[in-house]
């Protein structure tokens, strides 16, 4: 049996080995070949043309390493295995996740001039047989013809990813973690570039197990899913490292998984317009202008400290709304006030307590319960407008995220962020005015004169 590996990088010393030093781990594992996914090879050429860079041309092998691990020999063997040599079990989920966000900028109806990578991470784990299990694809980012780079808010975003599996783990009692990455290669096929083989050390160095996984839309056919899984066969090497393609594993039939895919395409075809205008709208109108009016001119959460004047000037109110979202290393050493509206609550709210102390200490009952009405309305007329901004800017709200849920799967860092960085402010001022209404309801004083009656 003839060891095969993916061409397309320069050859060096060892590459007369790797074969032979395959085909003994194979006979003395007891290795056999899938009947099922015999492997028939394709060897194709293809022009790639790379930004900055003069066309070049690639052999590559359209079909994955398909070498099966007989459950006796595996059992026997696993602990003697090479991790490069393990297989990779991929989720329908995952697959999902993939090519919907990688579809939406490359796919048969686009110009392929306008075809765009994109990069995503893997979250899965090695299980007790120490095999790859890839159980989710979270799209990251979109990138341009023949690459993708991250931005600071991406990073944020991977870290605050991590952070979460982690903490899940913790309650869940499960070792989940970012297992590899994923990315598209529009046309081009399954191959590590010197990019990609450095993006795949940062995974593979610390983790033996880890898996790239690249889809290409120009690959997928009725058997096929157009997905390769790849490992670099000596990471010490750097980037001089080769790499080999990893044997997949499916949750279900590759007809089946397809079947399911193509839905996906469909509604996301269908529907990501719509979605990406209530993203926008939410971006531009409600969070620019609506919440940065309410937070102007009824202010509740904390702001810097320094002269502000309201203002119904929705590029002024946008500007000072816009600094919220920009990491600021010094964000906790910095000094912050209460906004004057907020102010303004407090003080009538410490005024009204006060009073109200008084006549509940004197058992003056009739006219506790007099003051107690008396502030309760004037407070309630104080929060009756952003009450009702706030419940309008809810409504138009949620009315837009259950359209954007549907597909929430198949967006990615940055359109994601605008959901978590309104939802989360939106969320802080609501809870403020939520404390401020129960406060201002003097609930407490109605207990204490029924016990006292």
């Amino acid at each position: 049996m003839t060891a095969k590996k993916v061409q397309g990088k320069g050859e060096n010393k060892d590459d007369m080995d790797y074969a032979e030093k395959l085909d003994k781990i194979i006979e003395d594992l007891g290795l056999e070949m899938d009947p099922i996914n015999k492997p028939e090879t394709e060897i194709k050429t293809r022009s790639i043309e790379r930004t900055g860079t003069s066309t070049i041309k690639a052999d590559m092998i359209q079909s994955t390493d398909t070498r099966k691990i007989t459950p006796e020999a595996y059992e026997e063997t696993k602990d003697e295995l090479e991790p490069k040599y393990t297989p990779v079990y991929v989720s329908t989920k995952s697959i999902e996740r993939m090519v919907g966000y990688g579809m939406r900028f490359a796919n048969d109806t686009t110009d392929m001039k306008k075809w765009r990578e994109v990069y995503g991470i893997l979250i899965g784990t090695v299980d007790d047989e120490m095999l790859t299990v890839v159980k989710d694809a979270i799209p990251v980012c979109v990138g341009g013809k023949t690459g993708v780079e991250l931005e600071p808010i991406h990073y944020v975003d991977l870290s605050q990813i991590d952070a979460s599996i982690y903490e899940r783990g913790i309650e869940d009692k499960k070792k989940d973690f970012i297992i590899g990455w994923w990315h598209t290669h529009p046309g081009f096929g399954f191959f590590f570039s010197e990019v990609d083989t450095y993006t795949h050390l940062g995974y593979q160095i610390p983790n033996p197990y880890a898996v790239g996984l690249i889809f290409d839309h120009c690959e997928k056919k009725e058997d096929s899913l157009g997905i390769a899984g790849l490992r670099l066969t000596d990471p010490e090497q750097g980037l001089l490292s080769d790499y080999r393609i990893c044997e997949l594993h499916y949750d279900d039939d590759i007809e089946i998984i397809n079947k399911k895919i193509e839905k996906v395409i469909k509604e996301v075809n269908h529907k990501i317009e719509d979605v990406l205008e209530d993203l926008e709208y939410i971006n531009n109108v409600l969070r620019k202008k609506a919440l940065a009016q309410l937070q102007r001119n009824y202010g509740l959460i904390m702001v810097p400290k320094r002269d502000v004047k309201e203002t119904d000037d929705e590029e002024e109110a946008e500007e000072d709304d816009d600094k919220l979202y920009v990491w600021d290393p010094d964000y906790y050493t910095k000094k912050y006030r209460i906004p004057k509206f907020r102010e303004k609550v407090e003080e009538e709210l410490k005024t009204a307590e006060k009073d109200l102390e008084k006549f509940e200490q004197k058992q003056q009952l009739t006219k506790l319960e007099a003051k107690k009405n008396k502030y309760k309305k004037k407070l309630q007329k104080l929060l009756e407008k952003p009450n009702e901004k706030l419940d309008r800017l809810l409504d138009e709200y949620n009315e837009r995220i259950t359209r954007i849920y549907e597909l929430y799967d198949y967006l990615d860092t940055n359109e994601r962020k605008i959901l978590e960085n309104f939802e989360e402010k939106l969320a802080t001022y609501a809870a403020i005015l939520e404390g401020l209404n129960d406060r201002a309801s003097f609930k407490q004083y109605e207990v204490r004169m029924s016990v006292a009656e």
